[in-house]
């Protein structure tokens, strides 16, 4: 598909190796953004898909999406500029772990690159967004930990294996688990994604589950509401 279609924004994604998944469209519907918010940071920005969600979701925010690959940097450009938030959305075509910021983010999103290197694929560029050595776990903390304020949240999603590795190593870094959201395909499945949110206050965890079908094959309600203001 060459393009995807939300509610309020298009995604044109012909020349972008990562298309719209579920991934992300979880990921920005999933996200609360607090008053105090001004500045957000997207982490392999891709298309644009999780900066627009964000810039949706609150007049008040700024958003800088990163992204190393140029097809998609183009690609997202193009969204941003035929978007209603284009003066509110700034995009960098850079290496994450080489860009240097004079501000600090009060919130930083990722849906980050999570393949091993037996994951590769034919297609380069996708290798390039999705190949563990592009980003590990460990970077996207270290740049969490220098680019976010005083006040920042730091939110991904992840298979669930690199999701409980990502909680030990954030453990390590002092950074908390406030709320984690776990993702069933349907009620009978294993948990194939959570949805985490981390703080660097110490904080009760909330966690919650959202399963994506039901037994039908249709989507269900507990998807349905959280996707809504974009999806369906």
């Amino acid at each position: 598909m060459s393009f995807f279609k939300f509610k309020q924004f298009t995604i044109h994604q012909d020349k972008s190796a990562m298309k719209v998944g579920t991934d992300s469209i979880l990921l920005g519907s999933w996200l609360t953004i607090n008053k105090e918010c001004q500045t957000v940071l997207d982490i392999g920005t891709g298309t644009g898909l999780l900066a627009l969600m964000v810039a949706q979701k609150s007049n008040l925010v700024r958003v800088t999406g990163l992204e190393v690959d140029e097809n998609s940097y183009h690609q997202a450009k193009y969204n941003v500029k035929h978007s209603k938030w284009f003066d509110r959305i700034n995009l960098c075509l850079i290496n994450a772990n080489h860009w240097e910021s004079k501000i600090k983010f009060d919130l930083i999103i990722s849906n980050p690159p999570y393949f091993t290197p037996s994951s590769i694929s034919n297609n380069e560029a996708r290798n390039k967004a999705r190949q563990q050595g592009t980003l590990s776990l460990n970077n996207l903390i270290d740049l969490w930990l220098k680019l976010g304020s005083n006040i920042a949240e730091y939110a991904c999603v992840l298979p669930t294996d690199q999701a409980n590795r990502l909680i030990d190593l954030c453990k390590e870094s002092s950074l908390h688990l406030k709320k984690q959201t776990l993702i069933r395909s349907n009620n009978q499945s294993k948990i194939i994604r959570k949805l985490l949110l981390f703080s660097k206050q110490t904080l009760p965890t909330e966690e919650t589950e959202v399963c994506i079908y039901n037994s039908k094959r249709d989507y269900t309600k507990a998807f349905t509401e959280l996707t809504q203001d974009f999806y369906l």
